[in-house]
């Protein structure tokens, strides 16, 4: 599908309140469904739906990623569920010129612990954790293991090998109650310097 066609699809889901499947070929986690709640120059940021109908993390996809978008057939069925259930789309309000740097910012301001991918890396790592400093070309994490445990070192990553984020959700939100105290005061630093 053309980027054009892609971007097309994804407003529409915005504006008009559709479900849709965005799919990101080449990629492990290939396809991510939901409601689009933000379209920016490079990003796009879905309230992700996990088994069908439950409202789960906040995704935030790599534009030049994905492939293809599906509107869902279903639709009509799934709103009468959400909102039967009682469930609110989220909002995640930013500018469209928004930086993957000011990304991360926004994802820390919504929990400590937050997931970042980096797909196009040799086995696609992935860090959970609390963003502790963000540098001019890269931003440092301090990793949370599944069983609740700080690694014992911070980790350094760069924004542009970032193709994923994600944000609450029932796994990431387990981990800010339950895992192991924050070893340091602060998780999050402010950048010394703005990245453009």
């Amino acid at each position: 599908m053309k980027p054009s066609k892609v971007s097309r699809r994804l407003g529409e889901s915005l504006s008009d309140r559709r479900i849709v499947t965005a799919v990101r070929d080449g990629f492990d986690i290939t396809m991510t469904d939901g409601f689009v709640i933000r379209l920016t120059d490079d990003w796009v940021v879905m309230h992700a739906l996990g088994d069908g109908v439950y409202l789960d993390d906040i995704v935030i996809l790599r534009l030049n990623d994905v492939s293809r978008v599906w509107f869902r057939d279903d639709d009509a069925y799934h709103h009468r569920a959400i909102d039967g259930l009682g469930e609110q789309v989220a909002t995640f309000d930013c500018d469209a010129s928004i930086s993957t740097s000011d990304l991360l910012r926004a994802a820390s301001a919504r929990a400590d612990i937050f997931a970042v991918r980096f797909e196009g890396l040799a086995e696609e790592p992935l860090s959970i954790g609390c963003l502790c400093a963000l540098r001019k070309k890269a931003f440092d994490m301090h990793y949370l293991g599944r069983d609740g445990v700080w690694a014992n070192e911070i980790e350094r990553w760069k924004y542009h090998d970032v193709t994923r984020m994600e944000v609450g959700g029932r796994y990431l939100e387990a981990l800010n109650r339950f895992a192991d105290r924050y070893p340091y005061a602060e998780p999050a630093a402010e950048a010394p310097e703005k990245t453009p």
